[in-house]
């Protein structure tokens, strides 16, 4: 999806009035919260997981992770 559909994603929102939290982390891609074993992975998920901007990223993930439930918690209820 990249970046440039998180801004569309995020303006559209804003537009719309809908509640929202898109964050477009710098150097992570779409597959950055993706933290399998190998072994628990398709053929088809490993070699996507070669491919650039499928990398996990630790940091991206625990900021995510916590704005996710953030974000769950004061809307959700």
């Amino acid at each position: 999806m990249g970046a440039k559909a998180g801004r569309r994603l995020d303006d559209l929102l804003t537009r719309l009035g809908v509640p929202h939290n898109v964050k477009i982390y710098p150097g992570a891609g779409h597959g950055f919260m993706n933290d399998h074993a190998p072994a628990d992975l398709t053929l088809m998920l490993r070699v996507l997981g070669r491919l650039p901007g499928t990398r996990y990223d630790q940091a991206a993930t625990a900021d995510a992770r916590r704005r996710i439930v953030t974000f769950f918690r004061d809307h959700l209820r």
